[in-house]
């Protein structure tokens, strides 16, 4: 299959999804759609269930290409910069990617599905999974540097990214709702974690003892 077919495909699947629903979406119906025959299309993917899946990979490699975010080099992101801006700059590349035009679309649609449809819900379980697994690599790093300063670096991350991810779910409700007051909440939220966590700042005139 060339990329151009696979995009096509993958854009149609999510127009389909948006409009019927994720759970009322056949084979059938995505094959009609981009003019393939239904053995055709299962040639190239063996259920609605692996579409769906590459859809999500394909879009979310694509988002962070067009974002032009890069991958984590440690040593220059941690370069000259404060704890909360190393997080700031991390929370911002992930924004960026989750919240390009086609990966909202696709969050919007997998979101609206993710009580009923087990596809969807795994889609969201599998994004998750890397928010949190991308936080322990970056607090480990953090930990080795003295920058951060945690007993449980694991819990830590799985409890930062849960958090960053709910504040992000909240801006984009808020957003949609027309409602101003969540602009903050992400450097709010940021602050008090490096109060909490970062090292105690050095205290200025103080001469050791002799």
């Amino acid at each position: 299959m060339s990329a151009l077919t696979k995009q096509e495909i993958l854009e149609a699947t999510l127009e389909l999804a948006c409009e019927k629903g994720l759970r009322s979406l056949s084979m059938s119906m995505i094959a009609d759609r981009v003019n393939l025959k239904k053995s055709s299309l299962y040639s190239h993917f063996r259920s609605k269930e692996d579409l769906i899946q590459c859809m999500y990979e394909t879009f979310r490699e694509q988002s962070k290409q067009q974002r032009g975010v890069p991958e984590v080099d440690y040593d220059q992101l941690f370069a000259d910069r404060s704890l909360y801006e190393i997080l700031e700059n991390a929370v911002n590349n992930y924004r960026s990617i989750s919240r390009s035009p086609v990966m909202e679309q696709f969050y919007r649609m997998i979101l609206s599905e993710r009580t009923l449809d087990p596809t969807a819900a795994m889609v969201l379980v599998e994004e998750t999974r890397r928010m949190i697994q991308a936080t322990k690599t970056l607090f480990y790093a953090l930990c080795a540097k003295k920058i951060l300063i945690l007993e449980d670096p694991d819990a830590a991350a799985f409890s930062f990214a849960m958090g960053v991810h709910a504040v992000i779910e909240y801006e984009a409700d808020a957003e949609r709702a027309g409602v101003q007051d969540a602009n903050t909440a992400m450097e709010q939220y940021l602050r008090e974690f490096c109060r909490i966590y970062g090292p105690e700042p050095k205290k200025k005139g103080t001469k050791k003892r002799v």
